[in-house]
């Protein structure tokens, strides 16, 4: 006689493969991939992330894979370990006085970094959707002008000629107008870098200004990414923000951000 199946362990796996293959996935789309109805789906996903293997996500509320499953599942398919471990950071950090949202960017290459949390809800600032997925300019924008300045001379070079043979003509543009030393030196003295002025990125829309300001996260192992605050530019200023001390704030939150990284062992990208 062939041993019975366990029915609960074949469900819990349904979901783990479903996630594997998508990546980040709703409620609705897991209960399409696996047939599942909505209070089985929510037991089994209540218990893997009781387990670490499922993250929610904070302002999508989708379900992905933690890196925890890294050495059995693909990269692709789980979640940036910065992203689990800022998570508590980033919703303390929205408790500003201003309720300002942040993005958190990971360097997941080259000259290439992307947006891997946000706190953004929809509105003004995120019409569409939040900023996942996004990769911003390594030149014009807060994130990016914050990880080159903090990377060394070789490896800036390194990220710059990289990000050079993929960039958008606007990026080549400005890059030729040679203001990126002026850039950095800027950034290194403030402790902080902001968005170029009118720069923003699809599919988001042109107005209302936004502004952003991002500080790197940091360790002795390296650089692994970046924070930022994000504010509507005919409400607030970055001065309004400094005497708010919400610039130390988000200093503070990429201190312990890396910290946390530190602690569990994840070194920085090369």
């Amino acid at each position: 006689m062939s041993p019975k199946q366990i029915r609960a362990l074949d469900r819990g796996l349904m979901v783990i493969e479903a996630l594997s293959h998508g990546g980040s996935l709703s409620l609705a789309q897991l209960r399409e991939k696996t047939a599942l109805d909505n209070a089985t789906l929510l037991r089994i996903i209540a218990t893997l992330i009781e387990r670490g293997w499922v993250r929610q996500l904070l302002v999508e509320k989708k379900y992905e894979l933690t890196h925890s499953l890294g050495k059995i599942l693909g990269a692709q398919s789980r979640a940036h370990p910065i992203a689990e471990l800022a998570t508590p950071i980033l919703l303390k950090l929205k408790e500003n006085p201003l309720g300002l949202p942040s993005d958190l960017c990971a360097i997941i290459g080259d000259g290439l970094f992307e947006v891997v949390e946000s706190t953004r809800s929809r509105g003004p600032m995120a019409q569409q959707r939040t900023g996942l997925g996004l990769r911003p300019s390594l030149f014009r924008s807060a994130h990016g002008r914050t990880i080159i300045t903090s990377l060394s001379a070789e490896k800036r070079a390194r990220h710059i000629d990289a990000f050079l043979n993929r960039a958008r003509k606007e990026d080549i543009a400005w890059h030729k107008t040679g203001l990126i030393t002026a850039e950095i030196n800027k950034a290194k003295a403030d402790g902080y870098a902001l968005r170029e002025a009118e720069y923003w990125e699809p599919p988001f829309d042109e107005t209302p200004e936004v502004g952003a300001v991002a500080v790197s996260i940091k360790n002795k192992t390296g650089i692994y990414g970046s924070v930022s605050l994000i504010w509507l530019e005919d409400q607030f200023t970055i001065d309004d923000l400094k005497k708010a001390g919400l610039v130390d704030q988000l200093k503070s939150a990429a201190d312990t951000i890396a910290q946390a990284l530190l602690d569990n062992k994840i070194k920085a990208p090369d």
